[in-house]
């Protein structure tokens, strides 16, 4: 009789952690597209400390000329026009070594030997236990491939490790099942701030956003678990941008009738992206990607939707990025007052905004300040 009762057992932890393993696999096929979508996209590097190239993505091969076997173990060097000084690069080392951080415009040259410009953004690079280990570095088209491959790593760990779980404790399986939705959690996140670091915004952009939808979501009434979430899937709002040609989606004039078109296209994009994962929160984030454009008097785009039919997590995130839009400096512009953000904000109730989502604003403003006090650019 115990022999049968724990043979029963065996078998119902087995089945378990069969369905485990392959929910793993599920959402291991779904960050694998999103890392071939970003590989295509963006141009990406990441280096040691002493500055040499350790991976290149496939858009800094296209636009460099070279091949990734080429470029790895190599200085950027290798890629510098004669036009640009090597005293720059020496400023530049110089600048990370005390702050870890560098932008600036740079001329680079392709194999054959015609040349290039790119907006450089370098970054730090650490490890998972917090060690500095090198440096991430996006021109123009921005993606985070050292975050996605490292998740793609842990999935594998995972996997492997789901084999040795076989016999052990249901517990044991949910606490994996928590580190995966950590993990989805972080991968939304960390894409958010690819898409916009394309458009010229901040990572700090994203943050500011997530926190201030859910000061709108709690207080609109939502449940805390759903506030969380959006918080958590509304840095994804411009996905979609990662699709979107660097001639159009930095073009330093206005638009002309083509090239709106174009640009007006990232909401539907982003939840061409997003729409097929069976993932709660990348369910819940193709619909702000897909709808934070849409306007309360029916006015925006990409479906002209109006009132309540549009979501009200487009409807939370629309006002949210909006106010973040307009707080902030940018290299276009200088942030706006409070003053004219909250005339602004009262003139495009029941417009542009959801009129309950104005109140709500105006009432809790301060909480607002609070955030973008503590994120700033």
């Amino acid at each position: 009789m115990k022999n049968d009762k724990k043979n029963d057992v065996e078998t119902r932890l087995s089945a378990q952690a069969e369905e485990f393993l392959k929910q793993s696999q599920i959402v291991k096929a779904e960050l694998e597209d999103l890392v071939n979508a970003f590989e295509k996209n963006v141009i990406f590097s990441k280096t040691d400390l002493n500055g040499k190239i350790t991976h290149v993505s496939k858009a800094f091969c296209d636009i460099s000329g070279y091949e990734a076997i080429e470029l790895v173990g190599k200085p950027h060097s290798i890629v510098r026009h004669p036009d640009m000084s090597k005293e720059v690069f020496k400023g530049l080392w110089e600048s990370l070594h005390k702050t870890l951080h560098w932008s600036g415009e740079v001329k680079n040259r392709r194999k054959d030997g015609s040349f290039y410009w790119v907006l450089s953004k370098i970054e730090p690079d650490y490890n998972a236990r917090g060690e500095h280990i090198g440096y991430y570095s996006v021109r123009e088209n921005i993606t985070s491939k050292k975050e996605v491959e490292e998740l793609s790593k842990e999935l594998e760990n995972w996997n492997a490790h789901l084999e040795e779980m076989m016999t052990e404790r249901i517990k044991d399986i949910i606490l994996l099942n928590k580190d995966i939705k950590e993990t989805q959690k972080e991968v939304i996140f960390t894409m958010g701030a690819i898409a916009e670091s394309r458009s010229k915004e901040t990572g700090n952009h994203v943050k500011r956003v997530a926190e201030y939808t859910k000061i709108l979501a709690i207080h609109c009434g939502l449940p805390e678990e759903e506030a969380e979430m959006l918080k958590l899937a509304s840095p994804m709002h411009d996905i979609g941008k990662v699709a979107i040609p660097d001639a159009v989606l930095n073009k330093p004039a206005a638009f002309n009738e083509d090239e709106r078109k174009i640009m007006n296209s990232h909401p539907q994009l982003g939840y061409e992206m997003l729409k097929h994962s069976e993932r709660e929160l990348l369910k819940m984030a193709a619909i702000v990607a897909h709808e934070h454009h849409e306007k309360w008097d029916g006015s925006g785009y990409p479906n002209a939707l109006k009132g309540e039919n549009i979501h009200i997590y487009g409807r939370i995130t629309a006002l949210a990025d909006v106010f973040d839009a307009l707080a902030s400096d940018r290299v276009y512009k200088k942030a706006w007052d409070l003053e004219h953000i909250m005339a602004l904000f009262k003139e495009e109730r029941g417009k542009h905004f959801d009129p309950r989502l104005v109140d709500i604003f105006f009432e809790r403003v301060d909480e607002f300040l609070v955030v973008r006090d503590m994120f700033v650019d």
